[in-house]
Order: structure tokens, then C-alpha cells, then sequence
């Protein structure tokens, strides 16, 4: 979730909304007044959890600085700017291999990480699927033919690219210091789909670009209503097992409840350098074709109205340049690259020319900038003699 941080709650001012909001929310109000300061370390914090089945396949290959054509250097720099700054995970893939493995802070290999929104793009993966197999005939299908709450309003003209692609037109209510908003009812709530359900539209579809958890969490219920399973199951039968990742874990609003897929699925962070091996891949693990291809072309593929953005996944660094969203970096990528985005600065890039994956875990930091991991290895990159 890109715009979340710790919660004011307590002030003064609003002692009598959290008091209102006990009368029908417990959980809030407790979620509220206990929310970590280190959100995406405090695994223990977030109850209830579903367990995501994975199926672990071998340990992921590992290759020496000498057999590969990296740039020492670089890679030494990639590392210290990533310690330096509140990181606990960093891997750098080359090739399918484990070129740096390094852990801070008390974490290691099988340690795991709140993805915050990383989780979208999971879902993003997981629409190619569903369409593939046959659940979803297009992207232009409204969303309403899942939705009969929306079969009666505005939000019957919604396409689940809309949705995709952050242009739904919802309502954007992402204030974190009020218990009323519905960032905050959504993220700390006890019932996510309801809440998501119940935000109305307040311009048409198509029109700007907007970047709204709620289209998210919107688009896993279509996912589950069109393929008549629970999203967690979808999950792992399509996608987590079929990497080779051990279980994972996802965020539920209460117990045997809704899974907050906008955000909050904890996984290792291995397992994130798989996922961004399998969109470098093409969709492809191994033999195995599980996401098709053309989809992940898609997917990277700039939105008409945001550069930056493809399908909850984004494909160009966000400069000040990219005035319609947060910016995260000084200067652009010096080749492409993709990334999934968490807030903390949970981060996969997916460099393509370099055959990448780049995955760092940890709390956010006070100064990052997106463009100097892969532009430092971009810019040092030393290829073999022909």
C-alpha cells in the first residue's frame, strides 16, 4: 500500500471517533491503537493470517562474482546503498543465479516480509490467468457483470482494465489520520469487501488516473466470484505452488474473513525474487508457460493515462517529470525496468537488458531513490568478451 504510514489516532481530536468506531469496529479501534512503528518487520502483529501453499522446489542456483560478468564494484555499491538505509534483505539475481545474498538486522533466508502493495501485483498475474483459463472472457467486460451491488449505479460503466489500470474513478479517500476514511476502514477494518463495496464513483471511468486500493481489493473478488474459488486457493494453485516458493502467508480482516489483497501477503524474499524471475521470464518457470506471455507484455506496457504505471505494476522510474504520482526517484532508469512497489520501500526491479532481478526488504527509509540501484548496475555492467 503506497501512501500508508502510522496512524495519529490518539491525538486529541479524534478520541471521539475511535470512541464511535468501537460501537462497530473492535478490531479497528484496536488495530489502530497498537499499529507498529516498524510495519513491515512486525510480522507477529498481523492477525488473522491465511497460509498461501507453496511448493519449495530446490534452493534457487547460486552463481560466484566470478562467474558472471557483474561488475564487483557496482554490486559493492548496490549493497552499502541498501545497508545504509534501513534494509534487512537484499538478492541480486543474474541469469536465473544468486549472485548477493545479504541480511541485516537479525534477518535471513527464510525471515518474512510484509509485501505492503507488492501484493498487486500478485493479483495483476493472477487476472492473466483467470482470463486465459476462461473466467473472464476480456478486460473490457465490466465489472458489474461480477458485481450485481453495482449493477445500479455508476460504477456499471467500470471495466476491470479501469480497475487494472488505477482510472476507475472510486472515490480516493487514502487520509490515514481519521478512522473514518477508506484507506483506513479498509486497511484496519474487519470487513474489507464491504467496505470496498460501498465506495461510489465519483467521476467516469477512463478519465485520470488515480492510484486507489480499492480497485484492488475489487478486483479479487472478481476474481473470485468468475472462478468460483477463494483468492488465497486461486493463489496458490496457479501461481505460488507452480514457482517452487514455500508457504506464504496473506492478511485476513478476521478470522475466516477476507484477505486484504491490496496489500499484506508475507513471503521470504527469495520467494520475491521468484516472482520477479517469472515476469523476466516472460510469464515462463523452467518449461512451464503459467502466465502467458502475451499478458506479461501487457502488463509492462505504459497506461494512456500514467507512464508510469502498467498494469499494478510499475514501468518507468517516477521523477518529477510524472507530476500524477508520488515521486520516488531523480532521474530515469537508464535502460527499462519494472518494479513492484511496496510501501517501506519494498522493491523487485526487473531489469530485462541485464537479465535482473534485484529484490530489497525492509522499513522505510529517510532518503531513497529508485533510479540508483538499477542504473548503478545498469551503468557498470561489464559484459563477457565475445
Amino acid at each position: 500500500m503506497a501512501h500508508f504510514w502510522k496512524y495519529p489516532l490518539l491525538a486529541g481530536g479524534l478520541v471521539l471517533p475511535i470512541a464511535l468506531a468501537t460501537l462497530t469496529d473492535w478490531r479497528l479501534f484496536t488495530r489502530a491503537a497498537t499499529y507498529p512503528a516498524a510495519p513491515i518487520m512486525a510480522v507477529d502483529w498481523y492477525e488473522p493470517l491465511q497460509t498461501i501453499p507453496g511448493d519449495s522446489a530446490p534452493p534457487l542456483p547460486e552463481r560466484s562474482l566470478g562467474e558472471t560478468p557483474l561488475d564487483p564494484a557496482a554490486l559493492a555499491q548496490v549493497r552499502d546503498y541498501a545497508q545504509q538505509r534501513d534494509s534487512m534483505g537484499l538478492i541480486v539475481m543474474h541469469q536465473g543465479h544468486v549472485v548477493l545474498e545479504d541480511y541485516w538486522q537479525g534477518y535471513g533466508p527464510n525471515s518474512t516480509f510484509n509485501s505492503m502493495s507488492m501484493a498487486k501485483t500478485l493479483l495483476a498475474l493472477l487476472m492473466g490467468i483467470a482470463i486465459a483459463e476462461g473466467h473472464i472472457e476480456s478486460l473490457e467486460t465490466p465489472a458489474a457483470q461480477y458485481l450485481p451491488e453495482w449493477r445500479n449505479d455508476a460504477r456499471a460503466a467500470i471495466t476491470l482494465k479501469d480497475l487494472l489500470h488505477m482510472q476507475s474513478g472510486l472515490r480516493n479517500d487514502d487520509r490515514s489520520d481519521t478512522v473514518t476514511s477508506d484507506l483506513v476502514q479498509m486497511y484496519l477494518g474487519s470487513d474489507v469487501m464491504a467496505t470496498a463495496l460501498a465506495i461510489p464513483s465519483l467521476r467516469p471511468p477512463g478519465e485520470i488516473y488515480e492510484y486507489n486500493n480499492v480497485n484492488t481489493q475489487i478486483l479479487s473478488l472478481v476474481i473470485e466470484r468468475a472462478t468460483g474459488e477463494p483468492y488465497a486457493d486461486y493463489l496458490s494453485s496457479r501461481l505460488w505452488q507452480l514457482l517452487g516458493t514455500a508457504d506464504a502467508t496473506i492478511w485476513l480482516d478476521r478470522p475466516d474473513g477476507n484477505p486484504k489483497t491490496f496489500c499484506c501477503v508475507f513471503a521470504t524474499a527469495r520467494d520475491w525474487a521468484r516472482v520477479g524471475q517469472l515476469i523476466l521470464d516472460g510469464g515462463r518457470v523452467g518449461d512451464r508457460q503459467i502466465v502467458p506471455a502475451t499478458w506479461i507484455e501487457a502488463m509492462v506496457t505504459p497506461s494512456p493515462l500514467e507512464p508510469t504505471f502498467g498494469y499494478h505494476i510499475w514501468v518507468k522510474a517516477r521523477t518529477p517529470d510524472y507530476p500524477n504520482v508520488n515521486q520516488a526517484a531523480t532521474a530515469p532508469f537508464v535502460a527499462p525496468t519494472f518494479y513492484l512497489d511496496g510501501r517501506g520501500l519494498q522493491r523487485v526491479y526487473i531489469i530485462p537488458s541485464l537479465d535482473l532481478i534485484v529484490v530489497r526488504m525492509g522499513e522505510d527509509p529517510l532518503q531513497w531513490d529508485d533510479s540508483v540501484i538499477p542504473n548503478t548496475l545498469l551503468g557498470q555492467f561489464h559484459r563477457a568478451p565475445e
